[in-house]
């Protein structure tokens, strides 16, 4: 304070300044540690922010690819049930018409060997025409997209079902026999379909899991930069609490000095 002044308490004045600073970092501090987070508006850290504000849009990307891949996966699994159930009524059909191809039996035996026949026809085709996923045909040739964020599209198809068991059946040996071979193709070829609905899963599934680690080190990098480090922060507060304590006292000292200046005048 300048000698004998009572126009300009200089002393008062850097007080007030230095506590007004001081009140500033408490006030960060304990924002900071109430929202667990470093950067809590642009002026803590613009260049932070804006980096992590792009990381928490990769991590929310990055996790929703990561669902579409498993939505695949659940399609392609739905195809791959439903061909195991084909295939299961594939062998009983196959069974059948062994059945009926031997001579030991009837032309009634055939017959009713012939309504199961049909019956596991029809089912077969109630699977083709009816199995959906989210109300889209399962099995359909046209392939449909899976978005996986940064990585390309992934194209996936169950395929068209190429077992139709609609004009065979085991009502004589010819048509046993010759629905026989009908099968053992059939069988074949859903074989084929759901070795190719597996490579697919496989593929989707690799890409899943390639995708959850890339949410997690977005993750990582982004609380490296946003989030709040506790300790240091609980050091701050204990730093700023004393400080502001002793910024008003040391603020209550230079306006008791500049009034001790008008006893000289008494």
């Amino acid at each position: 304070m300048a000698a004998g002044s009572i126009l300009n308490n200089i002393s008062a004045i850097a007080a007030s300044r230095t506590l007004g600073v001081t009140q500033s970092g408490l006030e960060t501090t304990i924002r900071r540690l109430t929202t667990g987070a470093r950067i809590n508006k642009a002026q803590d850290d613009a260049a932070g922010l804006a980096i992590s504000n792009r990381l928490g849009a990769d991590i929310r990307i990055s996790a929703q690819a990561r669902r579409n891949a498993y939505d695949g996966i659940a399609y392609l699994q739905v195809g791959d049930g439903a061909l195991e159930e084909v295939t299961n009524l594939l062998t009983r059909a196959a069974e059948l018409t062994q059945q009926a191809a031997t001579g030991t039996i009837s032309s009634t035996n055939r017959q009713a060997l012939d309504l199961e026949f049909q019956v596991i026809s029809a089912a077969i085709n109630n699977v083709a025409a009816n199995a959906t996923f989210n109300a889209t045909s399962i099995f359909t040739s046209t392939s449909i997209e899976v978005a996986v964020a940064g990585f390309t599209p992934i194209g996936i198809t169950v395929g068209t079902m190429t077992a139709n068991l609609s004009g065979h059946s085991v009502t004589d040996v010819a048509s046993a026999r010759a629905a026989a071979t009908y099968l053992d193709d059939a069988i074949q070829s859903i074989s084929m379909q759901r070795a190719s609905i597996g490579a697919s899963q496989q593929s989707l599934n690799t890409l899943a899991n390639t995708l959850g680690i890339q949410v997690e080190n977005f993750t990582a990098a982004s609380s490296q930069i946003k989030d709040a480090n506790i300790a240091d922060e609980v050091i701050n507060l204990t730093k700023f609490q004393i400080l502001t304590q002793s910024g008003t006292s040391a603020l209550g000292q230079s306006n008791q000095a500049a009034q001790s200046i008008l006893g000289l005048i008494r």
